[in-house]
């Protein structure tokens, strides 16, 4: 799982190289990719490009953040779908939902469930009922913290509450959110450093 690659932002071409020897060298099942994809439309084609690169035998999905619905929308649409990645807007895979009401509500209880989002105070906003496991960015863990304590501006109604790592929800669900890999607005990271997520599920019988 990773998020909010920004790019440029920090990262260079050279970046993006090392981005997709290191997740290729997960040998992930599936990439999920929590969204804020660039800064710049001359960077859409590039940046998909390599998340194309990442080989994962379960494919790649993706949700889109704020940014990405902001500038270059078509672009970033089309190029997903020339890459065969999957673009995940408010569905599980072909169950479509209206906003603000949780795709997850659609399923049962025994599916193990993935919610993917970008911003982590949709899982506290709205019920995500029959949702085992909440992945979120967004946050870029703070992007400046002191002593990754307290993070001076934050860009969550939560406050401190969904800065990064390991949360729950009201409900008690678990959320990962990522500290994600690029930066916005400033090109600086101090104590949330920029991070990919590797999720192990152990199956119970």
């Amino acid at each position: 799982f990773i998020s909010d690659l920004h790019y440029k932002s920090l990262f260079k071409e050279k970046g993006l190289e090392n981005l997709v020897r290191l997740l290729n060298d997960q040998r992930a099942d599936v990439l999920l990719v929590g969204g804020d994809l660039h800064e710049g439309c001359e960077y859409v084609a590039p940046v998909v490009s390599a998340l194309a690169a990442v080989k994962v035998p379960m494919g790649t999905y993706v949700v889109l953040g704020n940014n990405d619905y902001e500038a270059c929308y078509a672009d970033i649409v089309r190029q997903l779908e020339a890459h065969n990645i999957h673009l995940l807007e408010h569905r599980v895979d072909t169950l479509k939902q209206k906003n603000g009401v949780s795709p997850t509500l659609a399923l049962s209880p025994d599916d193990f469930v993935i919610l993917l989002m970008h911003t982590p105070d949709y899982a506290e906003d709205v019920a995500i009922t029959n949702t085992d496991l909440v992945l979120a960015g967004h946050t870029h863990g703070g992007q400046v913290t002191l002593f990754g304590l307290y993070a001076p501006i934050l860009p969550s109604h939560y406050g401190q509450r969904f800065r990064g790592g390991l949360k729950r929800n009201s409900q008690g669900i678990p959320m990962i959110i990522t500290n994600g890999l690029g930066t916005s607005n400033k090109n600086i990271r101090m104590f949330a450093p920029s991070e990919v997520v590797v999720i192990e599920l152990n199956v119970h019988h």
